[in-house]
C-alpha cells in the first residue's frame, strides 16, 4: 500500500503529524494483471520528532528557545539553557493520550496510554553543566468516521482503489529510544550547549479502513476492509547545538537541531485487503526491505527572543524552519507565563502557527493553541499542559492528549 499510505497522510489530511520524508520506490507488478509496475510513498511523516520537553514548554506552545530554564525544555529546545539549572536536577515528562482505533476485527476501541517521553538528570557546577536524558517521540492516533463512503482516495500497492467509511491511523513509538548526552558552558552573559543523540529502535504505523454501515456493505459486499502496517528501524545519531545570550530583561536564544548526523533506516510495509476477492479471501503483500542512510535528518534552525520581567511575566517568541527532502516547514511560536502567585502558582498560554508547511505540494498549515499551569513547592515543581483542540476533541469523546512533568532540584 505504498501509494495508499501517502494518500491517507497527505491526500485526506487525517494523520496526526505528517511531515513527510524520503521517497521509497518499488518495482515489478504486484500480481498478475496489474497495470502499475511501481509505486512511491513517503513513510517518514514522523519528523521532526518532539518529546515535548516539559509540560512547561508545551504549555507555552513550544516557544522556549530563549527561555530554556528547565531540564526537559533545555534538552528539547536549546541545550545552552542547561547552565540556568540548579546544582542537581531530576525531571520527567509523561504524555497521556486517549487513542481511538479500529482493531483487526473492525471494532472501535478507546483507551488511555501514559508514555514517559522524557526523563533525565543534570549536574551544574560553576560554569559547566552536563545532563543525561532518555527521550521518546510522541505517538499519534487518528480515528475518523465518515458520513459517506470514501472511494479511490486510498489505493493498494497494485493501484486498486479502496473503499471505506471508517479509518484509523496509529503511530506507535514505544520501541524507539533516544539517549541524549548534553553539555553546556557559561562565559559571562553567553551560554553555549550541545546534544549528542543516540537513536535506536522501531516506529510502527498501523492504518486501517473499514466499511461499517449496512448500506455500504450492500454496495461493497465482502470487500469491506484493508490493513497497512509499516515498520521503520532507526540506528544512528544526530547532534544539536544552541546558544543563549542574557541581556537582563531581554534574552536571545538560537538552536540548530540535527545539524549533523547519520541514521541508518530499514523499512517495509505489510498490506492486506479483501477487495475484489471472493468472500473469505484476502490479498497479502509485503514490500521488499529498503535500506538507507540519512545524513540530513530533518535539520531545524530556531531563533527566539524572550522578555523576562522579574519572576512575574515571561514572554517568548520563536521562529523555526525545518528542511526535509521534499518539504519545508516554517513555524512561528509565541508563549507567555504569568506568576499568579509569585514563586508558587503559574499560568501559561501559547500559540504554534505554521507560516509554511507544504508536503509534496500540499498545504498542511495549522494553528494550535495551548494552555498550562505550574505549581512550585520547595524543591519540587509540577507542570501540566494541553492544547485547546485536544481538550475540545476530548470533550466530544475523540482522541486527546496532555502532558504532565515534574522536576526536583537542589
Amino acid at each position: 500500500m505504498k501509494k495508499a499510505l501517502l494518500a491517507i497522510v497527505c491526500g485526506i489530511s487525517m494523520a496526526g503529524s505528517a511531515s513527510a520524508g524520503w521517497n521509497y520506490v518499488w518495482g515489478g507488478s504486484a500480481h498478475p494483471g496489474s497495470l502499475v509496475t511501481q509505486s512511491k510513498i513517503n513513510i517518514d511523516g514522523y519528523l521532526p520528532w518532539s518529546s515535548g520537553g516539559s509540560a512547561k514548554a508545551m504549555g507555552m506552545g513550544g516557544a522556549f528557545t530563549a527561555v530554556a530554564n528547565d531540564l526537559g525544555g533545555a534538552v528539547e529546545y536549546n541545550p545552552a539553557g542547561l547552565t540556568q539549572l540548579g546544582h542537581i536536577n531530576i525531571s520527567g515528562l509523561a504524555v497521556g493520550r486517549r487513542n481511538t482505533n479500529i482493531n483487526a476485527s473492525g471494532k472501535k476501541t478507546s483507551k488511555w496510554n501514559f508514555v514517559p517521553t522524557q526523563v533525565g538528570a543534570a549536574l551544574h557546577v560553576g560554569p559547566l553543566a552536563v545532563a543525561l536524558s532518555r527521550k521518546q517521540p510522541e505517538g499519534t492516533s487518528t480515528y475518523k468516521k465518515f458520513s459517506r463512503v470514501q472511494y479511490g482516495t486510498v489505493r493498494a500497492p497494485d493501484y486498486y482503489p479502496m473503499s471505506f467509511d471508517t479509518f484509523s491511523d496509529k503511530l506507535d513509538t514505544k520501541d524507539l529510544k533516544t539517549m541524549v548526552l548534553t553539555g553546556a558552558i557559561q562565559v559571562g552573559k553567553l551560554s553555549l550547549g550541545a546534544n549528542y543523540n543516540s537513536i535506536k529502535g522501531d516506529i510502527v504505523r498501523t492504518q486501517r479502513g473499514r466499511i461499517s454501515t449496512q448500506e455500504a456493505l450492500w454496495y461493497t459486499g465482502a470487500n469491506n476492509r484493508f490493513d497497512a502496517t509499516e515498520k521503520v528501524n532507526f540506528d544512528g545519531y544526530t547532534m544539536d547545538a544552541g546558544l543563549l545570550f542574557d541581556m537582563g530583561a531581554l534574552r536571545l536564544g538560537a538552536s540548530a537541531k540535527n545539524f549533523k548526523g547519520s541514521v541508518d533506516l530499514k523499512r517495509n510495509i505489510v498490506w492486506q485487503d479483501n477487495f475484489a476477492m471472493s468472500p473469505g479471501s484476502t490479498w497479502n503483500w509485503i514490500s521488499p526491505t529498503k535500506n538507507q542512510t540519512i545524513t540530513k535528518f530533518a535539520p531545524t534552525t530556531t531563533v527566539g527572543l524572550a522578555l523576562m520581567l522579574g519572576k512575574i511575566v515571561t514572554v517568548d517568541a520563536d521562529y523555526s524552519t525545518t528542511k526535509l527532502e521534499d518539504s519545508k516547514k516554517n513555524q512561528a511560536r509565541i508563549g507567555a507565563e504569568l506568576a499568579v502567585i509569585p514563586g508558587f502558582l503559574f499560568a501559561r498560554g501559547g500559540l504554534k502557527a505554521d507560516l509554511k508547511n507544504k508536503i509534496d505540494g500540499l498545504d498542511n498549515k495549522t494553528n494550535e493553541y495551548f494552555v498550562g499551569a505550574g505549581l512550585k513547592m520547595l524543591f519540587v515543581t509540577v507542570d501540566a499542559s494541553a492544547s485547546l483542540a485536544q481538550a475540545k476533541a476530548g470533550s466530544a469523546g475523540d482522541n486527546m492528549s496532555g502532558g504532565v512533568s515534574a522536576t526536583v532540584k537542589f
